[in-house]
């Protein structure tokens, strides 16, 4: 029989989701990162079967991820935990921590990133499948160990869960597992250094955007 404990999700450093690859002309680091997180759920399974929900919030605010919040906090029997899974709004706020080299970002400028484009499609922890458009919109994205992408190279859906060993073209990859055994303080590591980068920049479609972070527990 496992015993129930306690675990408190704490984000240390947090940047953003892209699911793209751009050309970029530089790497910079965030100063900001704002999202909403509806809810957040784990599975011992990497392939993010029968997840459990650690917590959820009805009406969330935007919480800056940098300044190390608590997610939230909730029981889990002792275990290893495979895989994560955020549901949060499309729309995240990104701050950059400097200017890139022709002003696609711009120092302390926040700005509101989809990263859940028209043509993809998100499944949500209760299974409901959403089709991404423009806009806010509630999407869930899978962070496991069985997934080996970690670039959001072309193909990859970041929003739907991999689905056997073979399958490395959903989720991100989780370079380990929360392992609850005791009472247990979980760190979610977002190591987002370098990751804001200008696209097609000089040019009049020149903008800020996010290259995938890595993912991992502490």
């Amino acid at each position: 029989m496992f015993t129930l404990r306690k675990v408190c999700l704490v984000a240390l450093l947090a940047a953003g989701f892209s699911c793209e690859l751009f050309a970029a002309t530089s790497g910079l680091n965030p100063s900001r990162l704002k999202l909403k997180v509806y809810k957040v759920a784990v599975s011992t399974s990497e392939f993010c079967t029968n997840p459990i929900t650690i917590f959820e919030e009805a009406n969330p605010d935007y919480t800056d991820f940098l300044g190390n919040p608590t997610l939230g906090s909730g029981s889990l029997a002792n275990n290893t935990y495979n895989c994560l899974i955020f549901e949060f709004d499309s729309v995240i706020k990104p701050t950059p921590s400097s200017t890139s080299d022709n002003n696609g970002c711009v120092t302390n400028t926040e700005f509101d990133l989809d990263v859940c484009q028209s043509g993809t499609t998100a499944t949500l922890i209760d299974g409901t499948t959403v089709n991404c458009g423009s806009g806010s919109e509630r999407i869930a994205m899978y962070l496991s160990t069985a997934s080996t992408e970690t670039t959001g190279s072309p193909g990859h859906n970041a929003f739907t869960p991999p689905t056997s060993a073979a399958d490395n073209m959903h989720g991100f990859n989780l370079a380990n597992g929360l392992v609850i055994n005791g009472s247990t303080s979980g760190a979610f590591v977002v190591n987002g250094n370098g990751k804001i980068e200008e696209q097609n920049c000089p040019g009049v479609s020149c903008a800020c955007e996010f290259q995938p972070p890595l993912f991992s527990f502490r």
